[in-house]
Parts: C-alpha cells; structure tokens; sequence
C-alpha cells in the first residue's frame, strides 16, 4: 500500500471514529434529558424528586442495592433508606429475598396506577368530609366586632397549572355574564384538555380570541364558532388572561409551555385592572379576524 493510501485510510478510521464520538455524545446527551423529563413528569404524580430519580434507576438498572443506589445516584445513605422504604409502603418499590437486599421498581404502568388511585381515594376522603366541615365551620361563632362594609379589592397568586386551571373552571361555574380569554393555541389546547372548553360551550356568553392565529385549531370541538376571533400578531404568543362579568381576572405571569409546577397566575377582583384589561380585550377583539 502507498504512503498516500495508507494516509487515506487513516484519515477515514479518524473520521469514523469522531463521527461515532459525536454520536455517542449526542445519544447520552439525549437520555439525560430524557431521563430528567420523566422525572419532572412524575413529580406530577405525587413523586418529589429524589424519590422519581431512585424510582427511574431502578426501573431501568435494577435491581440493586441500597449502597449501589446511593452511591450512583449520589444521594445520602439515611435519605435512600427512607425513600425506599416509603416508596415499599406504596407499593411501587419492592424488595428481593436476598443478602444484601435488591429492591427493584413495580413496572410504570402499575406504578401510575396506584398513585392515580391513592390520588382519588384522597379526593373520595375530601369529598365525604365536606359537609362535615362546613357544619363545623358554621358551629364556631364569628367575631362581634364592627365590620368594614366597604369592599377593599384582592389579589391572589395561583402556581401550578392544575390550580390555575381549578380557578379558572370556578370562574366559569359563577359566571352570569360573560367570559373574556385571550390565549395562544397551546393555552387553548391546555383548556382544551382540561375540559374548561367544555364549560364554556354552556355559558350564557363566551369571547375567545387565539393570537397568534390565523384560523380555529381542528381540535376545537364548540359547535358556536362565532365566539372564536383570531389574531395574527405573534407579539402576543405570551399572553393569556381571561375576564369574567367584569368583576374577576386572571392573568397568567408565564404560558403554558413553562412546566406546569413553574406556571404562575395572577387573580383578582380589583376594578381599575379589570377596566383596564376589559379595554384591551375589547379593542383586540375589534380588531381580530372572525373565524372560520
């Protein structure tokens, strides 16, 4: 083989090897983040973080022990014992029969399982207590002081997309009037998911306006299409707030395409917010096209 050839060839197993390299890299780099986004998801499930990270590892490398565990995840050793205990006691971690002991992960399909049902019994409880608290409530006597008559206007931070969505769902269920929303089509698909669309449809009155937007999304199911404007500015793909009879408001600090436990709102009643908000919805829904 010639110098040249042989130099040829080298550069082609260099080449090789750095393209496998980068590949490799980008693989790992790939199940890392996939790794930390099915954590963040199961911290939805009633998971906190460390317990998701030794649920995960087990999952997809046990069994293993207690020392392995601690030491690949880097966590300290009282804490791992804690949370494989815990996570025994709810029944998606279980231990092996064997010196030292393996504990290994229930599969994801039963775990999801079980949490949604300790999830429902807990509403079930809070259900069945309800108007026990309420009488109790009643039974303690309010205070005989003087109290100020005149309305002093309230603000409340919501965090967390279930919470937000709970608050928004209420403002409809005490709607008399109309429901205002100004949202980008991902914040529609979120209400579209959470049935908040749903109740809109029985309102006395709605006004959606999606920006930006061009035309209603197909998953849009509302037979009343007229209550739909949209408007093409993308400047306003953040926004999303929602105003109802004038007397209620909620904005949201951040879209939804932030994490739902980073998603921030702002409630409230006050009436130079509210007339400010109403004006600025009024004047976009004036200037937004009809939908089709």
């Amino acid at each position: 083989m010639s110098r040249k050839a042989e130099l040829e060839a080298t550069h082609t197993k260099t080449s090789l090897a750095s393209e496998e390299k980068i590949h490799l890299i980008h693989s790992l780099k790939e199940q890392e983040e996939n790794t930390q986004k099915m954590i963040d998801e199961l911290l939805q499930f009633g998971f906190a973080s460390n317990q998701a990270k030794i649920y995960v590892y087990l999952g997809k490398y046990g069994p293993k022990g207690a020392s392995e565990i601690f030491n690949a995840l880097q966590l300290p050793r009282s804490e791992t014992y804690f949370i494989l205990n815990l996570l025994q006691s709810k029944g998606i971690v279980s231990a092996e029969f064997s010196v030292p002991t393996k504990y290994y992960a229930i599969p994801l399909e039963q775990t999801l399982s079980i949490l949604v049902n300790i999830e429902k019994e807990k509403i079930n409880k809070l259900v069945q207590k309800q108007n026990d608290l309420i009488k109790l409530w009643d039974s303690i006597p309010s205070s005989t002081a003087k109290i100020n008559k005149n309305k002093s206007e309230k603000l409340q931070m919501v965090q967390g997309v279930e919470s937000i969505y709970s608050k928004i769902k209420n403002m409809i269920e005490n709607s008399n009037e109309v429901i205002s929303i100004f949202c980008s089509e991902r914040d529609l698909a979120g209400f579209h998911h959470a049935n908040i669309t749903d109740m809109l449809s029985n309102t006395l009155k709605a006004k959606i306006i999606i920006s930006p937007a061009d035309k209603i999304p197909e998953f849009v199911d509302i037979s009343d299409k007229k209550i739909f404007r949209c408007l093409p500015d993308s400047s306003n793909e953040n926004q999303c707030y929602i105003i109802k009879d004038n007397d209620e408001v909620l904005c949201f600090l951040r879209n939804t395409e932030e994490r739902s436990n980073k998603t921030f709102a702002v409630w409230s009643d006050s009436k130079s917010l509210i007339d400010s908000m109403s004006t600025l919805f009024s004047y976009s829904w004036e200037n937004a096209k009809r939908s089709r």
